[in-house]
């Protein structure tokens, strides 16, 4: 792992840049692993729908959900130029790896079946903003799907000082009814625990699944 200090590491997840941005998908393939497995195995019925990820970083879920299905209909928006040229050199058939932020996204409104992001809301400075945003892309009865890292295993973690917003479950399922989800649901598993700033930490995630309105 590139040498970064907390507030470095924090701002390099937050948006991969300059010459550490492969150090940190590294680092990011290997700590997520758990959660991509997860929201990878929610996409599995997903084969003849429309993709949209938000924060694809070096494009590890597109890689994952081809090997499922052949045919694959991905949009993903990222505001990292180095993590859309990474995973735009993978030429995963039936990507399409697009630069941009979710708050002012360039597609028409209801045209995605699923909306996933992982590890995408903690970044959010007006979360109400890029969830309407959400709302307007997804088709109407759409799913959004949201895997983070709870409060309680990430306050402890020194770069998650430095700009994270950090949610428990009952927060987010909050958050996004509030901004008009509907059919909220959590799914919460259980992970290794790791060594992280010189510490054991315990370590699990959440997946929580939304809907827009039919």
């Amino acid at each position: 792992m590139h040498p970064f200090s907390p507030e470095q590491q924090a701002a390099q997840l937050r948006k991969p840049h300059g010459e550490g941005a492969e150090a940190i998908a590294a680092y990011m393939r290997d700590l997520n692993r758990a959660l991509y497995d997860h929201v990878v195995k929610l996409l599995s019925t997903a084969k003849e729908k429309q993709l949209l990820e938000l924060g694809f970083g070096e494009g590890i879920v597109p890689e994952m959900v081809h090997q499922q299905h052949e045919k694959m209909h991905y949009t993903g928006i990222d505001f990292s130029d180095e993590m859309v040229k990474m995973a735009t050199s993978k030429n995963i058939p039936g990507a399409n790896f697009l630069l941009g932020e979710v708050a002012r996204m360039p597609f028409e409104s209801n045209v995605f079946d699923v909306v996933f992001g992982i590890n995408v809301v903690y970044f959010w400075e007006n979360p109400g903003r890029e969830l309407a945003e959400i709302l307007r892309v997804l088709k109407p009865g759409g799913l959004l799907v949201l895997g983070y890292r709870h409060k309680t295993y990430m306050q402890g973690i020194p770069f998650t000082q430095f700009g994270f917003t950090l949610y428990e479950t009952d927060e987010m399922e909050s958050l996004l009814a509030k901004h008009g989800f509907v059919k909220i649901t959590t799914e919460t598993e259980a992970e290794p625990d790791r060594i992280i700033a010189g510490k054991m930490q315990p370590m699990a995630h959440a997946v929580i699944l939304a809907q827009k309105a039919s």
